[in-house]
């Protein structure tokens, strides 16, 4: 929700945009085991994480400045989500008190996530498959190789999240508005498997055609 004036605003790249969005709203579960997670929800550890992946993405990409600013907010919106909706450590490691609005697995977080959830495939719907496509045939080679290193790495996560959330009506928490949810995460899973997916890794020849003119000095930052 916080990048969708960028993402209306970047064209050439938007598919590129939907995967920082993917790959950084999902950052701080990447290390979501045991004590890590305290480091993971910090605004601290969050920062030394964006340092390292956005420096990481610098060197190998060079993407354009927006896609960083794009970065950043989804990173902090998994923050804000999970106070809203779950528990965070902000100011470790200076004060390892955590934080939480509203309790996580209650009645109101799995209606809130469920809502928030038919608002992200309303937004799919709107940036529609074809129009993505079309972003895609435009990117050139390094935006391309930059592509399928997020989307692999998005991929996996959405693999390993897709079978802990299967697996919850199986762990005796499989009550109607869980299954619900369910249903709801797995709607932009095979949305992403079936449409996302094989555009984003099809036609690897057609990478580049836009090398010439970013080579050329004329791409906008």
């Amino acid at each position: 929700m916080l990048c969708l004036p960028l993402l209306v605003l970047v064209k050439r790249e938007r598919l590129l945009a939907l995967y920082y969005v993917a790959f950084f709203a999902l950052l701080p579960d990447y290390v979501h085991v045991g004590v890590l997670r305290t480091f993971s929800h910090s605004f601290t550890g969050l920062a030394i994480m964006l340092i390292v992946s956005l420096g990481t993405l610098a060197i190998l990409f060079r993407p354009r400045p927006v896609m960083y600013v794009i970065a950043s907010l989804s990173a902090v919106g998994h923050l804000l989500g999970d106070l809203y909706i779950g528990s965070i450590h902000p100011f470790w490691p200076f004060d390892d008190t955590w934080y939480q609005l509203h309790t996580f697995n209650s009645s109101f977080d799995i209606a809130t996530e469920v809502m928030l959830s038919s608002i992200a495939l309303l937004l799919l719907a709107m940036f529609g498959p074809f129009r993505l496509f079309s972003s895609r045939r435009q990117l050139d080679r390094r935006e391309c190789r930059n592509l399928f290193l997020l989307a692999t790495l998005v991929g996996a996560m959405a693999l390993l999240q897709g079978g802990y959330y299967a697996l919850i009506p199986y762990l005796g928490g499989g009550d109607a508005m869980r299954n619900l949810l369910l249903l709801f995460f797995a709607v932009p899973l095979l949305y992403t498997s079936a449409l996302l997916f094989p555009m984003t890794f099809s036609d690897h020849e057609r990478c580049g055609a836009m090398s010439d003119l970013s080579s050329s000095g004329l791409r906008k930052l």
